[in-house]
């Protein structure tokens, strides 16, 4: 009876040292180690999934394989954790990559947009590749996709940052300064003045509901102002100077 009690209790702790060696070598797995060579089997990731799917380098996106041959691995850009979202480390873009400013003079007032600034405050992946791709130009800004919500209205709608209707604050409104000068066949050319209107309102009360952020993408023309449409909405005759008094505007 003892010899078989003795028997019992030598199996019970080999097996009790083999558990807890099994369990520490799962808890091991859930930190990634330094690797030297994407081949390197140490990798959590690469155990079960292929390479090749983050090898693909297109337009406007991210680059993995440029990254990887520059002898950049996914241990020093995310944490990773099996099966679990792999987070990008805030400053990691910001270790190599030198984050300047970017002009934007498309549209007429130009927008100088500093990466200093907003990574300061976000990192990269909140604004790439959703809603900005990573490469200046292949992405379609405009003023009233922003008012919706998109592109920089995603954060610049009053809540999470200043509007996007406050001009002033990202463009450079020296521009407007500058009369908008509309040619005509039959008469004078017309003459508008940004500076004159800008002075009694703010360019919400016109931009976007009224005109377009360009000349000439409105498709005004004068029948739409005797039915009281772009300028003809505040030039009535009540709340401004009709727009049949053709002098005021035609020099």
């Amino acid at each position: 009876m003892l010899r078989i009690a003795a028997i019992l209790s030598l199996t019970l702790a080999l097996f009790s040292c083999s558990w807890k060696t099994d369990h520490k070598a799962a808890e091991g797995e859930k930190e990634s180690p330094l690797i030297s060579s994407l081949k390197d089997a140490s990798l959590p990731c690469f155990r079960c999934h292929s390479y090749e799917k983050f090898s693909v380098d297109q337009k406007g996106r991210f680059s993995h394989e440029k990254h990887a041959g520059l002898g950049v691995h996914c241990n020093q850009c995310h944490l990773i954790k099996p099966h679990r979202e792999m987070a990008l480390n805030k400053d990691t873009c910001n270790g190599c990559h030198k984050m300047t400013s970017i002009s934007f003079a498309s549209s007429g007032l130009p927008v100088n947009f500093s990466h200093q600034d907003h990574s300061k405050r976000h990192g990269c992946r909140e604004c790439h590749p959703v809603p900005f791709r990573m490469k200046k130009g292949s992405n379609q800004i405009t003023m009233e996709e922003m008012y919706k919500g998109g592109t920089c209205g995603k954060c610049h709608n009053g809540k999470a940052a200043f509007s996007s209707k406050e001009c002033a604050k990202c463009h450079n409104l020296s521009a407007i300064k500058k009369d908008l000068v509309y040619p005509s066949n039959t008469m004078s050319a017309a003459v508008f003045s940004h500076e004159t209107h800008t002075a009694m309102f703010e360019c919400g009360n016109c931009h976007t509901s009224i005109f377009r952020y360009k000349k000439g993408g409105s498709g005004m023309k004068m029948d739409d102002l005797y039915e009281n449409k772009f300028c003809g909405k505040c030039h009535n005759g009540e709340a401004a100077f009709g727009s049949s008094e053709c002098q005021n505007c035609h020099k």
